[in-house]
């Protein structure tokens, strides 16, 4: 099998994808970022244009990082930059950088691994891209157990594929720069791969067996670490207006506009933006590892809140006094929330939203960050256990549901009174905002789905502004 495609950048200027497309293109590969760590000015365009005539896309990042947290911090701002979208190919580390090869296998090897584990850890297959030359000559054996995107063409190059010249490993190879495709201006870089990784509904079993070692616990402080900026010093930071939701650290402001609060209220939940949002975070972190039902059912419907995180731990049996790796950390009498992400018989290491880098609770810093506290300060008034499984049947797989919020109908209550849940199940909490109706009371009703006992429940908005669950049977349709 082979498919040809093709790798661009700002240097092919603006493409008329619908002409790339009708020519027939396999995929494409857009650069991400360029020199000084910034989005390549096309990118945005050249990925709405591939998804919107159906090519599919990978991505590459040329790397000029002279240290493990320079591309540390590549790797992230490529993955705040992917934000979850969906691409079919891998990201590929562009391996190239004459100033990089000084330093040797070994040290490319730690390098190139520190920037696969961030970008496995948001989601995205990892590969790399070289020439002959780098793969024969520094590339070291362990690298090589990745996927391989290899450079190999001749000086008389004229776009054409030179069968002579096709090297004997990788999964792909870049085999001219010299190509001409209808709807780009300039000459292009021309590829063929051996491997579709937008028909691979599985990952070989190498990369199956990594990920099945990945526990949700261990997802779940990934996560943490990544908006912590763990390694480059440069947290997710709060914004002073809903500009740059996305962007770690511009925008930059004390008014409480988070990425977080925006995705917890797109999952029909209150997500209290521009709202103190500590624990919005932490329960942004569980939706993304367990899913919103147990996200929920883990904080309650009052998840914004910590003091009713609080109340709700305790009325289920998983506040503790002692913590436990994964554990939710309250402090003050509710004032602040984090996550445990480890401890020892001296200090307690955690993730925090809303806070800062200063020693000690700091309850509205605005930034994301990993702190540590004596188990014996007195500020920490206790922990709320999750139960993230095993290795062996803990692995992360779950995203939140996309429910729809536009009404459908009204619908008016029967029973003569009716609990509006935080998700479908009478074992869910209620919703803190409006948790009962009464009979008689109309509400809109936006979608329908099942809850674990296969029983109809509609989501339902209340006042215009609430929503909630409630079972379908006790709804009637105006």
């Amino acid at each position: 099998m082979e498919i040809k495609g093709i790798d661009v950048s700002a240097w092919q200027g603006k493409i008329d994808w619908k002409k790339v497309a009708d020519y027939g293109m396999g995929f494409a590969i857009l650069r991400i970022t360029e020199a000084g760590n910034i989005v390549d000015k096309y990118f945005e365009a050249n990925l709405t244009g591939c998804n919107k005539h159906k090519i599919p896309v990978g991505v590459y990042k040329y790397s000029y990082a002279m240290t493990i947290a320079e591309i540390q911090s590549e790797a992230r701002k490529v993955a705040s930059t992917l934000n979850g979208r969906k691409i079919q190919f891998p990201v590929f580390l562009d391996l190239e950088y004459h100033n990089q090869r000084t330093f040797g296998a070994e040290s490319i090897h730690k390098m190139a691994d520190a920037f696969r584990k961030i970008i496995e850890a948001a989601g995205y297959k990892f590969a790399i891209y070289c020439n002959v030359d780098w793969y024969v000559n520094v590339i070291c054996s362990h690298l090589k157990k990745h996927d391989f995107w290899i450079a190999r063409y001749p000086a008389n190059d004229n776009g054409t594929l030179q069968e002579r010249l096709r090297p004997d490993f990788g999964i792909g190879w870049q085999y001219s720069s010299k190509a001409t495709i209808p709807g780009i201006s300039t000459k292009v870089d021309r590829n063929v791969f051996y491997k579709d990784y937008a028909e691979t509904k599985t990952e070989p079993k190498k990369e199956e067996t990594t990920v099945a070692t990945k526990t949700k616990l261990q997802e779940f402080n990934d996560l943490g670490d990544f908006y912590a900026g763990e390694g480059t010093g440069k947290p997710y930071l709060e914004k002073a207006t809903l500009a740059y939701l996305d962007d770690f650290q511009r925008n930059a402001g004390y008014n409480n506009y988070t990425k977080f609060a925006r995705d917890v209220s797109s999952w029909g939940q209150p997500g209290c933006q521009g709202q103190p949002w500590c624990a919005v975070y932490q329960f942004w972190k569980l939706v993304k590892v367990f899913g919103l039902k147990k996200a929920l059912q883990i904080m309650g419907g009052g998840f914004y809140n910590c003091q009713s995180v609080t109340r709700h731990a305790k009325e289920n049996g998983t506040w503790k006094k002692t913590p436990k790796k994964g554990a939710l950390i309250i402090f003050r009498n509710g004032a602040h929330i984090g996550s445990v992400r480890t401890y020892d018989t001296k200090y307690v290491y955690t993730n925090e939203g809303n806070t800062s880098s200063a020693a000690g609770v700091v309850a509205n810093g605005g930034a994301c960050r990993n702190k540590k506290y004596k188990l014996t300060d007195s500020a920490i008034d206790g922990y709320v256990w999750i139960d993230y499984g095993t290795a062996a049947d803990q692995t992360s797989t779950t995203t939140a549901v996309k429910l729809n919020k536009t009404p459908k109908y009204v619908a008016k209550v029967t029973a003569t009174e009716l609990n509006v849940r935080s998700w479908a199940g009478k074992e869910n909490p209620t919703i803190k905002k409006w948790p009962l109706l009464k009979k008689g009371n109309l509400v809109d009703v936006c979608d329908t789905i099942k809850a674990a006992d296969k029983s109809e429940w509609n989501y339902i908005r209340i006042a215009g502004k609430y929503y909630g669950f409630v079972a379908k049977k006790y709804l009637k349709k105006q």
